[in-house]
């Protein structure tokens, strides 16, 4: 089925996104990062209702649904192509609690709560960046209509000052590639071809930035259907995170945090000589506007993951009680990614971050890693282990170092360990994972797996 319109809106619309898990889209994700901030969160032992704006071929809504079975999960695109794959993939499988939506921001504005129902998580990777701002209006209509009060939205964007350097390069390949022969993943090839022409030229937009030739180096590996959104879309904009706290504010979401955990802590993701000035701002009562955006600077950053609440009638921060409360009901697995403890560990590890590597040494982690290496373990029980018995706040942020480089993951707290699995649950989730070894995600590709404790999709080794 092809698309009766090349472009909607300047939207690249005649190649589908190609294949992309995040992690971070899942609910278990969310919510035990919301709580490391001390926030209140849907429960997901409850039914909720989780939506995905702009869910491309519909990976990532697909496995949300097949490993959290009290959830509806929905997801919602504009390319026709796209939405016909997503289907094809849930019947396949046999998901049941999932169904998509081929419409455009504006026209699910129209839709019923039928269509679109009140909703715990709303969910949108990327395309914020790539579409117009009556769009961007639109899909914060959609917020402010559809998001429950505590309700929970992601947003992933292109980000000021990292991605800005790339703003040039991809208003010439949109520009030039406009009037020519052919699809999507051809003018995308021609747009590459004339950019790396003129690296090579030593052009001085180029020249300026260096970091441009090692850019495009990488997008020449890529899956061109990627190139073609990233750099065809008539609207592609690096944001400000001040203009889009203040966009969602007026849509009435407050900014809570990252989902990159990582970024949430400082100490770990800004250079050591900002923090002393970072501090300072804070001592003089800067907005958290202005800290984001001074962040944003430290780091050079190019893409954020954003987190955001509606306003809950009790408010969105816990109390220190519930928070502590909060904190001690997590449970914790750890992944196949993790050393193995029987092997000869180096002193420390490396976190590849924004900023460069930095160290962690091997011995804050290893009691960590060796309790999780006896089967699944509630915060409760961790921090009980000698090293951690006087600091069991610490705890907290060394999980959240851990989920991030991938060694461990947070288990959905409706999960029981001793409970198996329904047999219609498990052939479903073997075809799953049957269909997600045929479809490596990402660039470069990784295969995952479904894995129904974690409510989310792992890498495989």
């Amino acid at each position: 089925m092809t698309s009766p319109a090349a472009h909607l809106d300047g939207y690249v619309t005649d190649v589908a996104y190609p294949d992309y898990f995040h992690r971070e889209l899942m609910p278990v994700w969310l919510c035990s990062t919301l709580q490391a901030l001390g926030r209140r969160t849907p429960d997901l032992q409850q039914p909720y209702t989780w939506l995905e704006l702009g869910c491309g071929t519909g990976i990532s809504t697909v496995i949300a649904a097949a490993t959290n079975p009290r959830g509806h999960f929905i997801g919602l695109d504009l390319n026709p192509d796209a939405i016909a794959q997503a289907q094809a993939l849930a019947q396949a499988v046999g998901v049941a609690n999932v169904r998509f939506v081929c419409q455009s921001f504006e026209a699910a504005l129209h839709s019923t709560d039928a269509a679109l129902p009140p909703c715990d998580f709303i969910v949108s990777h990327g395309v914020y960046s790539w579409i117009s701002a009556s769009n961007r209006a639109a899909l914060r209509q959609l917020l402010e209509r559809h998001l429950q009060p505590g309700g929970v939205l992601y947003l992933a964007y292109m980000s000021q000052p990292g991605s800005a350097s790339m703003a040039a390069a991809q208003k010439l390949a949109h520009l030039t590639t406009q009037g020519m022969a052919g699809g999507s993943t051809d003018k995308a090839d021609a747009g590459l071809a004339l950019l790396q022409q003129m690296t090579e030229a030593g052009t001085g937009y180029c020249s300026e930035h260096p970091r441009i030739a090692a850019e495009l180096g990488q997008l020449r590996g890529m899956d061109r259907r990627y190139i073609a959104h990233e750099f065809l879309n008539a609207h592609w904009e690096s944001l400000h995170v001040a203009d889009v706290m203040a966009d969602l504010a007026r849509a009435g979401c407050d900014y809570a945090g990252s989902a990159t955990l990582l970024e949430n802590i400082d100490g770990a993701s800004l250079p050591e000589q900002s923090l002393p000035l970072l501090n300072r701002l804070r001592q003089q009562g800067c907005s958290v506007a202005a800290q984001e955006t001074f962040k944003d600077i430290a780091r050079n950053q190019n893409q954020r993951r954003d987190l955001y609440q509606c306003q809950h009638p009790q408010g969105n921060m816990l109390s220190a009680d519930a928070h502590r409360h909060a904190l001690l009901s997590q449970r914790i697995a750890l992944l196949p990614a993790a050393p193995s403890l029987q092997a000869s560990l180096p002193a420390a590890f490396t976190l590849d971050t924004r900023i460069g590597p930095v160290q962690m040494p091997m011995a804050h982690v290893a009691p960590l890693l060796a309790a999780l290496q006896k089967g699944p373990q509630s915060y409760a029980q961790l921090v009980q282990l000698p090293l951690y018995a006087q600091q069991p706040g610490a705890v907290s942020q060394l999980l959240q170092l851990l989920a991030w480089v991938g060694w461990v993951q947070f288990v959905r707290p409706d999960w029981q360990a001793d409970a198996s699995l329904a047999p219609a649950t498990s052939a479903m989730l073997e075809r799953l994972n049957a269909a997600l070894a045929l479809r490596p995600c990402g660039q470069p590709a990784v295969h995952y797996q479904a894995h129904a404790a974690a409510g989310s999709a792992i890498p495989m080794p």
